[in-house]
């Protein structure tokens, strides 16, 4: 297992990003709060001044100088951006520039989103309807696992031959490997050992899925720019010098 790590790129925890007297996760169901609530949070972040409910480190985004954004509702954010096309398979470039600098063959991406997995090949892209509840419906750690796995397989199973894959999650993962939590249930801590099983014999990278897509929008003379990625939440991601 690769975790994957670029130069200049890094992801941020805005999720539990604090806006309106409580988080954006917690606004996510208020559309019209939500998004004044993530501009608000934007200012704040561009300031120097915004925070986290669990204490993120978001100062290497002070004075962000340009703002991408991928996401077909992100047009109703208040804040001057850049809107990328609004493509279900947005990640697809981050992860032909993986694949180059690795220098794979055949290789595929599995972007494991909040509604859909997304399976790119060289070839093609298929999207797969997530079949894990969250929630109060989530099922236990173990069960959820399980079928996680399961879900990875059927896709896996629709796919040619690889020679590497890129895993790319909705979790913030560490250098060592360990991710923190998500809405799938079960899926956080060491990933070597949870994955392992599914690429016995060819290369795999894990990333998380905002800097995947980042991956893909290098910035020219390294401008400061804040990636988000719009859908279920918001994800982000930061390249600076």
């Amino acid at each position: 297992m690769i975790v994957y790590q670029h130069r200049g790129l890094e992801g941020l925890e805005v999720w539990h990003g604090l806006a309106r007297h409580t988080t954006l996760f917690q606004l996510r169901d208020d559309k019209p709060a939500y998004y004044a609530g993530l501009a608000e949070f934007l200012l704040r972040l561009h300031a120097g001044a915004a925070e986290t409910a669990n204490g993120d480190p978001l100062a290497p985004a002070a004075g962000f100088e340009r703002l991408l954004i991928t996401g077909g509702e992100a047009a109703a954010i208040p804040f001057p951006h850049t809107l990328l096309p609004p493509d279900p398979f947005c990640a697809r470039r981050g992860a032909q520039a993986i694949w180059t600098e690795l220098g794979w063959q055949r290789p595929i991406a599995i972007d494991l989103g909040q509604t859909h997995m997304k399976l790119i090949t060289a070839n093609e892209n298929r999207a797969f309807k997530r079949d894990l509840p969250f929630g109060r419906a989530a099922l236990p750690e173990a069960e959820g696992r399980d079928r996680l796995l399961r879900f990875i397989r059927t896709a896996l199973a629709t796919a040619n031959e690889c020679d590497g894959v890129v895993l790319a999650l909705p979790n913030r993962i560490n250098a060592e490997g360990e991710a923190e939590s998500s809405t799938y249930p079960g899926l956080y801590g060491p990933l070597e050992p949870l994955f392992a099983p599914l690429f016995p014999h060819v290369p795999w990278v894990v990333v998380n899925d905002a800097v995947l897509t980042a991956r893909g929008y290098p910035p020219e003379s390294n401008v400061k720019t804040l990636v988000l990625t719009m859908g279920f939440g918001v994800g982000a991601a930061l390249w600076h010098a």
